[in-house]
């Protein structure tokens, strides 16, 4: 509550420059220029409409999607090195086509704005001007179309470890579900990522990219099931091999035809008999 005349900024001017914002019952100045940052631990906080409606709420949480493409650039980061830093060099060379086309246009406005409407077609600087940012414009195209073209391939090589990103996202957002049976059970990111690597580092060398991802499935699988079993409870160890067994059920990891139906008849039975 003390917090409620920052959050909706009621200053109340005072002269010509002065600003203040009452506080707790006293009067304090205000800089235009202030700005507040607040940031909470809790996992999935919920707040008033009137908060939303004031402030910015920025959620960082992991999304099992955006988990995914970071798995994905970590494991081709170990397993193709030079195709990930390819990637990130032509991202990186992307974001210099659009700062440079930004420029120019800028340049251009502004030599525009400041031209003498009577003497502009005399004006040599600003043709000059032109005729550079024309051809400066033509010599980006080309590159971002060859750019677009080579990001294409990047992405194709990248692909074929996309089953192994996918495998990693879905452990992940297993583990974490586990708070729900025994809160002690909490599983950070980065210890996750740490026997990822591990994995990763164990998986059986091969030179046949379909065998590799394979190996490299089963071997994170593995790693992860054994981390997380041993610190669980005996009852409950059986619980967590009920929630991989049955997420590979409907990921259509295993030989079983999975029926949602009678998977809902088990989890729920039947309301009536």
């Amino acid at each position: 509550a003390i917090l409620e005349p920052v959050l909706s900024r009621a200053v109340i001017k005072r002269g010509r420059n002065a600003m203040i914002i009452k506080i707790g019952g006293e009067e304090v100045d205000y800089d235009p220029k202030f700005q507040l940052y607040l940031q909470s631990k809790l996992p999935n906080p919920h707040y008033r409409p009137e908060i939303a409606a004031q402030c910015t709420i920025i959620n960082f949480i992991v999304t099992p999607d955006g988990l995914e493409d970071q798995i994905l650039a970590m494991v081709v980061n170990v397993e193709k090195p030079e195709l990930e830093q390819e990637k990130q060099e032509l991202v990186r060379r992307q974001n210099d086509f659009k700062v440079t086309l930004s420029q120019l246009e800028d340049d251009l406005l502004s030599q525009l704005s400041t031209a003498d409407p009577a003497t502009i077609l005399d004006n040599i600087p600003l043709i000059e001007g032109l005729e550079k940012t024309k051809a400066t414009s033509k010599e980006i195209a080309e590159q971002v179309e060859q750019a677009q073209k080579t990001e294409v391939e990047i992405n194709t090589s990248r692909e074929l470890y996309r089953p192994v990103a996918a495998e990693g996202s879905m452990l992940f957002f297993l583990i974490i579900q586990l708070c729900f049976i025994e809160h002690m059970y909490q599983y950070s990111l980065d210890s996750f990522v740490n026997f990822l690597y591990k994995a990763i580092d164990r998986t059986e060398a091969t030179d046949d990219i379909h065998e590799r991802t394979k190996r490299l499935i089963s071997v994170i699988r593995m790693t992860i099931f054994r981390w997380v079993n041993r610190g669980l409870f005996e009852r409950h160890k059986l619980i967590f091999c009920s929630m991989l067994t049955f997420k590979l059920f409907q990921k259509g990891f295993l030989q079983e035809d999975f029926s949602p139906a009678y998977f809902n008849y088990l989890l729920r039975a039947p309301m009536s008999v």
